[in-house]
């Protein structure tokens, strides 16, 4: 019978046995979100005197393989041989089965799970995801007695400075900033956010800021969507990409960051939102939706004209104010809950039960 288990606190960690080898996907293939948490993770564990390794190695015979994300054929071929040579090795998928990320390319994908995927990830020692929501989504797939729900950090954190990063940014006192920071991909529901902010009645002092890119005919499609809209829509910024430290003004500066995906495992950029004590909006199809009763969060469905009421009810609770207290507040919360200091424990010991059987 699937059961899913959260990793215990570590009390007794014995650190310097243990090996872990990071198996990711060739560079090409990296995706933002899930490279800064595996680098986060990487980096943590260092920290804590892990011996930590990039890259696989069948010679290496103590070390515990961590395979990053799914339907990469080295992997699984890697993995096979682990395998036969009794080695261990832990898988995380990292969304990679969520029903939105199975439905695309799916004549793929369906074929490939049944034919190799689905034995590579039965035949792990465990699999690692990050939240109630994935593991649900996972055991209706497979067929494991071992998944560990451990969440994921920021790498980089800041703190609040909201007036700071509005005089960087110059905008205005008065303006509410609605913030998309993120890749501009169907899947992320920026064309559900445009047109719930044309049929909003709130729009005179909105403006919406757009940082990230995507595919340029997709981008271009959502341009003419917003001319067509003409005067229903506010001050419309495309800022374009800006990753790395220069990405933080905007989430400190920003009265609310949006996020109305249709499907996430995570949400990495919700998380760094959450952490400068920027409230968000995002929809039930995240593992945010276990917030949606704390302030801060907004959580609707992926759909117009839920995240039209939902802005709407963000925007009306703005007007009670939500001021540096509150974003400290937010802050505070989550770094507490979400903070790699606060969850690197859970992977130590989830790594040490493993090689310890």
């Amino acid at each position: 019978m699937n059961k899913t288990r959260s990793a215990l606190n570590a009390s007794h960690l014995f650190t310097d046995e243990i090996r872990i080898r990071f198996v990711l996907p060739p560079k090409s293939q990296h995706i933002a979100g899930i490279k800064l948490a595996v680098d986060g993770l990487f980096e943590s564990l260092q920290q804590r005197g892990i011996a930590v390794h990039q890259g696989g190695d069948i010679t290496d015979t103590a070390a515990l393989h961590h395979f990053h994300g799914l339907w990469q054929p080295s992997h699984s071929w890697l993995a096979t041989r682990l395998r036969r040579l009794g080695r261990p090795y832990v898988v995380s998928p990292h969304g990679m089965l969520e029903p939105w990320a199975l439905r695309h390319r799916s004549w793929k994908k369906q074929p490939y799970f049944k034919l190799i995927e689905r034995q590579y990830l039965e035949s792990s020692q465990a699999l690692f995801v990050t939240s109630d929501m994935e593991a649900k989504h996972l055991v209706t797939m497979i067929s494991h007695p071992q998944v560990e729900n451990l969440r994921i950090g920021c790498q980089d954190r800041h703190r609040p400075d909201y007036m700071a990063a509005r005089t960087a940014l110059n905008w205005k006192k008065d303006e509410r900033i609605l913030l998309f920071l993120s890749r501009i991909d169907v899947k992320k529901g920026l064309d559900m956010l445009i047109q719930a902010i044309a049929i909003s009645q709130f729009k005179e002092k909105w403006r919406l800021v757009i940082v990230g890119d995507g595919d340029p005919a997709y981008v271009e499609s959502l341009k003419s969507t917003v001319a067509s809209l003409g005067n229903n829509m506010p001050i419309i910024e495309w800022i374009g990409p800006v990753w790395g430290k220069a990405r933080w003004v905007y989430l400190q500066g920003a009265d609310l960051f949006c996020l109305p995906t249709h499907s996430e495992n995570f949400g990495l950029a919700v998380l760094e939102a959450l952490h400068v004590g920027t409230p968000v909006l995002t929809t039930e199809q995240t593992p945010w939706v276990e917030y949606r009763d704390k302030e801060g969060f907004f959580i609707a469905k992926p759909e117009v004209s839920s995240i039209h009421e939902t802005l709407s009810a963000a925007f009306a609770s703005f007007q009670l104010g939500w001021s540096s207290v509150d974003r400290e507040s937010l802050a505070d919360w989550t770094d507490k809950k979400f903070s790699w200091p606060s969850i690197i424990d859970s992977y130590i010991n989830a790594y040490e039960q493993l090689i310890r059987k």
